[in-house]
C-alpha cells in the first residue's frame, strides 16, 4: 500500500499563507482520499511524517492543520506535536462513539485548547448532534465554496468563528467570496505540494508488540535504544527523525543510543507511540494484541509473588501467548526464529512447569475477569477458589492483579 502525503496552504484576506493543511491521498490520484485507510490510521501516518521532517519545515514556520477523527482525539500521539503550531480539523468518526468516549473527547479538547491548539469543524457535520455540541469549543468553521449560504455566514458571525472557505477552484468563485471569508484554500490559490510518497516500513511485529508495553515502563533512552537496535526499519525511522529539521542537530547523529539520548525519554515515547499506533491500527484483529498485553502484565505480577526469578520470562510468555493467531504462524517455530529464550518456549510446551502454570492462570484471569467481577459474590467464585489453591495468592489479590493489568492496557492502547 502506497500513499502521498501532501500539504496545501491556507491564505488570509491579504493572500498571505497563514497555515498548511497536511493530508493523505492516493498515489494514483492526489485529490482522492484512500478509503481503505481508516481515518484514525491516517492521523498516525501524518503525525509520523511531521515528526520525521520537522513541523517548521512542513509548515514553513506557520501553523499546520491535520484531520483527526473525533475518537482519535484521546490518543496521546497527538501530544508529540507543538500545540501552539497545531490546528485540528475534527473529522466524523467512522464508528459511532458512546457517551464515555465522548466525554473523554471533550476533556481532551479542553486540555488541548488550554495548551494553544486551535480546532476547526466542517459546517456539514453540524447535522450530527455530538459534533454540533462541540461548536463552542471550535475556533474555525470551514465550508465548501459551493455550500456557502446566509445561514452559514450568520452562524460564523454570531458565534464569533473564523470562516475558512475551501475548494476554491475558479477565479470567479474567489471573487465572490474573498470579502466574506477570513481564510481561503483551493487549487485556484495554490495546488497541493507533495511532501512524501509514503509506504509503512516493514518492521517486525514482535518488535511492535514489545514496544507498545515497553515504552510505558522504560526508565532511560538507552533501554529504548537497545530494543530498537534489533529492528532495521524502526532504527532507520529514529535516525531520520533526530536528523530532521525538527531537531536540527549540530552534527549528524550516527548511533541509536546517541539519537535516543538527544530526543529525550518523553519525546521518544511520544514518537514511538505514533509509530506503534500507526501499525497497530492496521492490524486485522487488534483485540488479540490487547489480550496478549493483559496476559503479560498479569503473568508478571503473579511471578513477582510466586517466583520472582521468572518475572521477565513470565511477562514474555503472556505477551507471545497469542502470537500464532496474530501473525498466523507456528508459535514455537516463530519464537525460535526470533531467538526468544528457551525458558519461554519451554513455558508453552510444558517443559517449564512453573511458567506453564503462571501462563494458565494468566489466561484464565484474562478471559474470565468480567465474569468474575460481575458475580454476586466475586471472591467466592469457583474460578478464584481454584486459582488461589494453585498459586497460593489470595482471591482478593488475584482480582486486583487482573483489574490493574486490564486498566494499564486500556491506558496504553487507548482502545
Amino acid at each position: 500500500m502506497s500513499f502521498l502525503i501532501a500539504k496545501q496552504p491556507i491564505f488570509n484576506r491579504e493572500e498571505k499563507r497563514v497555515a498548511f493543511e497536511v493530508f493523505l491521498r492516493k498515489r494514483e490520484n492526489m485529490y482522492e482520499y484512500p478509503k481503505e485507510v481508516p481515518y484514525s490510521r491516517a492521523t498516525y501516518i501524518i503525525i509520523e511524517i511531521i515528526l520525521e521532517q520537522g513541523i517548521d519545515r512542513v509548515g514553513e514556520g506557520k501553523k499546520i492543520m491535520i484531520n483527526v477523527s473525533l475518537d482519535s482525539l484521546i490518543n496521546k500521539a497527538i501530544e508529540s506535536i507543538d500545540p501552539k503550531k497545531l490546528i485540528i480539523e475534527i473529522v466524523e468518526p467512522q464508528v459511532p462513539i458512546g457517551e464515555i468516549v465522548y466525554r473523554q473527547v471533550v476533556n481532551a479538547m479542553d486540555k488541548y485548547i488550554q495548551q494553544g491548539v486551535l480546532f476547526s469543524l466542517d459546517e456539514r457535520l453540524l447535522n450530527n448532534e455530538k459534533m454540533a455540541n462541540l461548536l463552542d469549543r471550535v475556533h474555525i468553521l470551514s465550508v465548501d465554496v459551493k455550500r456557502i449560504n446566509p445561514k452559514v455566514l450568520e452562524l460564523a458571525k454570531t458565534k464569533g468563528k473564523t470562516l475558512l472557505i475551501s475548494r476554491i477552484e475558479k477565479e470567479g468563485d474567489y471573487k465572490k467570496i474573498n470579502s466574506i471569508g477570513d481564510l481561503f484554500q483551493g487549487i485556484y490559490l495554490e495546488r497541493p505540494i507533495i511532501l512524501k510518497e509514503f509506504q509503512p516500513a516493514p518492521y517486525l511485529k514482535n518488535t511492535l508488540l514489545k514496544l507498545i508495553a515497553f515504552i510505558h515502563t522504560t526508565q532511560s533512552p538507552k533501554e529504548v535504544a537497545n530494543l530498537i537496535a534489533t529492528d532495521v526499519g524502526m532504527s532507520a525511522k529514529i535516525l531520520r527523525f533526530v536528523n530532521s529539521a525538527y531537531y536540527s542537530p549540530i552534527k549528524e547523529i550516527k548511533s541509536l543510543e546517541q539519537a535516543c539520548a538527544m530526543i529525550g525519554l518523553k519525546n521518544l515515547k511520544s514518537f514511538l507511540l505514533a509509530l506503534a499506533m500507526n501499525d497497530y491500527m492496521a492490524i486485522e484483529n487488534p483485540i488479540l494484541w490487547k489480550k496478549s498485553l493483559i496476559r503479560a502484565m498479569i503473568a508478571k505480577q503473579i511471578a513477582e509473588i510466586v517466583n520472582p526469578n521468572y518475572e521477565s520470562e513470565a511477562y514474555f510468555v503472556g505477551l507471545f501467548s497469542l502470537i500464532d493467531e496474530i501473525l498466523n504462524v507456528d508459535k514455537i517455530a516463530f519464537l525460535k526464529e526470533v531467538k526468544v529464550g528457551q525458558d519461554i518456549i519451554d513455558g508453552y510446551t510444558g517443559k517449564n512447569s512453573v511458567l506453564r502454570s503462571i501462563l494458565d492462570c494468566s489466561i484464565i484471569l484474562e478471559e474470565k475477569l468480567y465474569e468474575i467481577i460481575k458475580a454476586d459474590r466475586a471472591t467466592e467464585h469457583e474460578i478464584l477458589i481454584n486459582l488461589e489453591r494453585a498459586t497460593g495468592i489470595s482471591k482478593h489479590k488475584l482480582i486486583s492483579i487482573a483489574e490493574s493489568a486490564s486498566d494499564m492496557v486500556e491506558s496504553i492502547l487507548q482502545v
